[in-house]
């Protein structure tokens, strides 16, 4: 398994190569380029993520993969950025043509492989799950700046019969059972939502794997919403950005803690319809 988890790492590391490259081949093009330094960036970011998960996986005693990386199936997953380095060598590189490589490149059986790995390895920790919300969201988006394009119609087309690599994980810490299976019940249908009755457990919860979304109370035992939220940032310090302050606390010092964070805050009672928007928002962001 090891063998496969260092070649999709390799596979990044191409791509990261050809978007930096073609990037300065499109400066002209601003947007584009743009975009294309973008895409390099996060390949960049996702390497350095599969390279933290790997080192922290037990490979010993784990059964072996069930398939193998025949010579075929690397050539079919590398043969777009073999071209793509081909068109950019012979100055032949256009636009169209390189948004062609980028989406037979990130949706091809590579995508089915890491879902594999992934699922064959998803107890293995929260870096490994942080790689793939961060991988998804690449592909997101992709598939946004391809679909500006009249003719991205027909790529679009192979990308939506592909599943995603991760599905959103939102976790809501709430001591209160009703509001909890209420915020459960407007994000359960996009997302896998795990419950944590006190800041305790939430904390338990965040030490053990990923999440995109992290919404919790202020005011609850054993460890209350502030406290976790600076306990949370201990572990991963991003989560700063995906937590999401829900509560009716009226002390003063939560209110300007809060209000120091890049966390966002919500007041109860809330309209649904701005709860479900800010779930969503939040879930979405880079």
């Amino acid at each position: 398994m090891k063998d496969i988890v260092d070649w999709l790492a390799s596979v990044e590391s191409r791509a990261a190569i050809l978007y930096a490259q073609a990037a300065v081949v499109f400066a002209s093009d601003k947007e584009f380029a743009l975009f294309l330094k973008h895409l390099a960036e996060e390949e960049e970011e996702h390497i350095e993520l599969l390279s933290r998960a790997a080192d922290g996986i037990v490979w010993e005693g784990m059964a072996e993969a069930c398939f193998e990386l025949d010579e075929t199936t690397r050539q079919s997953v590398e043969n777009p950025f073999s071209r793509g380095h081909a068109m950019l060598k012979s100055g032949n590189l256009t636009k169209a043509a390189m948004l062609g490589v980028i989406a037979e490149s990130e949706f091809s059986e590579w995508n089915e492989m890491f879902l594999y790995v992934v699922d064959t390895l998803k107890g293995q920790g929260r870096e490994l799950q942080k790689a793939v919300a961060e991988i998804d969201h690449h592909r997101l988006d992709i598939e946004t700046f391809i679909s500006s394009f009249s003719w991205g119609d027909r790529i679009l087309q192979k990308i939506g019969r592909l599943r995603p690599v991760w599905k959103q994980r939102i976790l809501v810490v709430e001591d209160d059972p009703a509001i909890a299976n209420l915020i459960k019940s407007l994000a359960e249908t996009e997302a896998e939502v795990v419950l944590a009755e006190d800041g305790a457990k939430g904390l338990e919860r965040i030490r053990e794997g990923h999440f995109d979304v992290v919404i919790s109370d202020v005011e609850m035992p054993n460890i209350n919403g502030i406290e976790l939220y600076q306990k949370a940032l201990e572990i991963d310090p991003e989560l700063g950005k995906r937590f999401v302050f829900f509560s009716a606390t009226g002390n003063p010092e939560y209110s300007r803690f809060i209000e120091s964070t890049e966390a966002v805050s919500l007041s109860k009672p809330a309209p649904l319809s701005l709860l479900r928007k800010v779930i969503n928002e939040v879930a979405a962001a880079d």
